[in-house]
């Protein structure tokens, strides 16, 4: 008996020193892989199932300034924004307030009017009516400019068009909800639906339900002034140089409205809070004895829903969206993976385990969330254009790391 509990001891101590010389090894290869980055100031992390968090860092939070960026400074987040909008969604959906397939046309029937314009740029009444799920899938038939070249061309179409004044609040539609596929604007609808079924704006209601139970007290539309000094500096790649041009102005302190206030890319967070809502999505909703969803939700809305055809964009706009061809690593918008009711469903790659969620921000910040493997990995950086080479280079660079050691 006493040499099976000195054998398994040693066991014990021997594949303890294993994990930890490869967390080492990990930690030394992250940091030496940012040091040796063309990226002016960047944070990577890790976090994973149990709670465990490990950020690294580079660069100076605020150009002119010594003090060094990390997982607490403020970041603008972009379309990172939508997995909160749509977790909000889901709760509505939890709680019986409304259903992913009934109708919106009575709660926003400013969305229902709105036209579509197919692909012979004319216009026509849509025939069928947009429900929670097809904004939540992308699949309702609304764009973005860099996405669509007819939203990219709306300007000069409507002058071929004669159309002198445009009554509506959002670009047309591109085709009937359900029969395609279009990243764009859906998710901004998603936000106005949670505040007109919620009685709050999206402000109030993410902290009520999301940030505030999670202790991401670093998340907002509008950051509170105490917390503006860790807002983070910005640069623009000039395309023609290829050197990062720093933006004197971190940011423009405003009181948001409207659109600002969206669901689809308004918030501003830092890694350190974002890592807390991806542990508590790996945890399939529940996150320090707080449960922001029940887990038959979160397998509900983390489940792919995209059966006759998979998200596409093959169509990006040059100018803030780099599409330079980059070999073995690509660019961020070449895959035909799956969707779910929240982010992008890994179908395609040869790192990430099929049913991995990813997805990322304009100025450059990614996210994955590999559950088979329990973790998350971040990457925060505020460079234009979105899919900056050296950006997501790096951070493919950063999950190559880490899956080489596990």
């Amino acid at each position: 008996m006493q040499k099976a509990i000195v054998s398994t001891l040693i066991i014990f101590l021997f594949c303890s020193c294993n994990i930890s010389n490869q967390e080492n090894e990990l930690s030394n290869s992250v940091q030496s892989l940012l040091d040796n980055s063309s990226i002016p100031a960047v944070v990577v992390g890790k976090v994973d199932k149990a709670g465990t968090t490990k950020f690294f860092s580079k660069g100076p939070a605020i150009w002119g300034n010594e003090k060094e960026i990390d997982e607490n400074n403020i970041f603008r987040i972009a379309s990172m924004t939508k997995a909160l909008t749509s977790v909000s969604a889901m709760q509505l959906v939890e709680r019986g307030v409304i259903s992913l397939d009934e109708p919106l046309d009575s709660i926003l029937p400013e969305l229902s009017k709105i036209p579509i314009l197919d692909k012979n740029n004319e216009l026509l009444q849509p025939k069928n009516p947009i429900t929670l799920r097809q904004l939540l899938t992308h699949t309702a038939g609304f764009g973005y400019w860099f996405t669509s070249k007819r939203i990219r061309d709306w300007d000069s179409i409507k002058e071929k068009l004669n159309i002198k004044e445009w009554d509506y609040v959002d670009n047309p539609r591109l085709f009937e909800s359900g029969s395609e596929f279009m990243y764009g604007t859906n998710i901004h609808w998603v936000g106005i639906l949670v505040e007109r079924l919620s009685g709050q704006n999206l402000e109030e209601y993410f902290r009520e339900n999301i940030s505030e139970p999670l202790g991401m007290n670093s998340t907002w539309f509008s950051v509170p002034e105490e917390l503006r000094h860790l807002i983070v500096s910005s640069s623009t790649r000039d395309k023609s140089t290829n050197e990062l041009i720093r933006d004197p102005h971190r940011y423009k302190f405003r009181d948001f409205r409207g659109w600002e206030n969206n669901g689809g890319g308004g918030l501003l967070s830092s890694p350190a809070d974002y890592g807390k809502f991806l542990i508590c999505m790996l945890n399939k909703g529940t996150y320090n004895n707080a449960t922001i969803l029940k887990s038959e939700t979160f397998d509900l809305m983390n489940s792919p829903q995209l059966d006759t055809f998979k998200q596409q964009h093959r169509y990006v706009e040059v100018g803030n969206v780099d599409t330079d061809a980059r070999g073995d690593k690509d660019y961020f918008f070449d895959n035909f993976d799956n969707w779910t009711l929240a982010w992008s469903y890994e179908e395609s790659s040869k790192i990430r385990p099929q049913g991995t969620s990813y997805w990322a921000g304009f100025y450059n910040t990614y996210f994955t969330i590999d559950y088979q493997n329990g973790f998350a990995l971040l990457h925060f950086t505020q460079i234009l254009p979105f899919n900056d080479r050296a950006s997501y280079n790096l951070f493919t660079d950063f999950e190559r790391l880490v899956y080489g050691t596990n």
